[in-house]
């Protein structure tokens, strides 16, 4: 007797706690949201989203999750590439899988998120969507009234984000509608900053031809920080970009050639750095890269190898070729993996130190039989070297 009481008592604990999602349609789910006065939750979802599959499995399945969300949602799932998913998906610009949508009676949107998320960010979206304060809902109707305040502007916006939707094309329609004059003042500046990254728009073409103005307003340091981080972002596009790569980095270079700001002696080289890859322009390679090393006093042996690897492969002139062997021992020296020390090899041998490089080699090929399955670059190398 007594053990089955302990098998009764531990076998609830092995349930596994499910979210009660409606099975009727959706005009269904909506009537019963106006008569009770509940808002529904709808999970949108595709069935090749992998997020979507985890929160199936493991958000859905917590045991608070589903008791809260069971308490205070009418529950519904809905395949938004599937009829009538994809209606909706039209209606409520859902975009990114998966989306989380509450919504009220009259068929509103009061609240969303996106994206996976563990139990405790899950329980947190849902609690906001019953906070009338500040549900999207309420943020709009506030903008809408006229609230421009920075510390709203920036909740505004970032409820925007999280939901993943367009928070930087919402900044961009209400800094059109800012004076240019009236840039430097707070609520302005503060979306300007967090928001706008175009460096052909109008705010920044303003703030490069009105530095001084904006030092002695925002102060230098905020205003140096917004120059360097724009100037990055729009690397990082460009960077990223294959159709307009080429044009691009030729532009940006040209954009910053009259810009002077903390970092941009940096950013330029980085970016002549990358275009002379880009172009195969190995002479100014080398320049450039023996120029970032030494201005930056770069210290991380995965980026010194890197580099070094590129001059063993593409760069003859001696000089810098020795230069680059003290990036690869150095990369050696902090992180002595097979790569680094076969990269230390390779410039030896291009120098002419044969064995020296052998040796090196040799080194590389031990510890990759130790560390890979497949060790025929190092047998390659050390074969080209004149090892055996």
């Amino acid at each position: 007797m007594k053990n089955l009481i302990v098998c009764v008592l531990v076998l609830p604990m092995l349930v596994q706690a499910q979210m009660n999602f409606e099975q009727g349609s959706w005009d269904d789910a909506v009537a019963q949201s106006r008569m009770s006065g509940k808002l529904i939750f709808l999970d949108a979802y595709a069935e090749w989203c992998e997020p979507c599959k985890e929160m199936e499995e493991y958000t859905f399945t917590d045991l608070e999750v589903a008791n809260y969300y069971n308490a205070n949602f009418i529950n519904v799932r809905m395949d938004m590439e599937d009829y009538p998913g994809v209606e909706l998906a039209e209606q409520y610009s859902v975009g990114v899988f998966p989306s989380f949508l509450f919504i009220n009676g009259n068929g509103e949107i009061v609240h969303r998120g996106c994206g996976a998320m563990d139990a405790n960010q899950f329980l947190a979206l849902g609690k906001d969507a019953l906070t009338d304060s500040i549900t999207l809902i309420t943020m709009e109707k506030r903008y809408d009234s006229g609230d421009r305040s920075a510390d709203f502007m920036l909740d505004y916006l970032g409820l925007l984000e999280e939901a993943c939707l367009d928070a930087e094309g919402f900044a961009e329609g209400y800094l059109a509608d800012v004076d240019l004059n009236e840039l430097t003042t707070e609520t302005p500046w503060e979306v300007f900053a967090a928001y706008q990254w175009d460096i052909y728009s109008r705010e920044f073409q303003y703030l490069i031809k009105n530095t001084k103005k904006f030092e002695d307003e925002i102060g230098q340091r905020l205003v140096n920080a917004k120059l360097y981080d724009t100037y990055l972002a729009q690397y990082q596009e460009v960077f990223e970009s294959e159709e307009l790569h080429d044009f691009g980095m030729r532009a940006l270079l040209h954009s910053m050639k009259e810009v002077n700001f903390t970092g941009a002696d940096t950013l330029k080289l980085m970016m002549n750095l990358h275009y002379a890859e880009f172009t195969e322009s190995w002479k100014d390679y080398a320049g450039y890269a023996i120029d970032l090393v030494g201005m930056t006093e770069l210290q991380d042996p995965e980026q010194l190898n890197e580099l070094a690897w590129k001059f063993y492969l593409f760069v003859d002139n001696k000089n810098q070729l020795e230069i680059a062997s003290s990036w690869a021992q150095q990369a050696v020296d902090q992180q002595p993996e097979p790569s680094m020390i076969d990269t230390f090899a390779s410039l030896q041998f291009k120098l002419g130190n044969r064995k020296q490089a052998i040796e090196l080699e040799k080194r590389a090929l031990e510890l990759a039989g130790e560390l890979y399955e497949d060790t025929s670059h190092y047998e390659y190398q050390l074969k080209k070297f004149g090892g055996k």
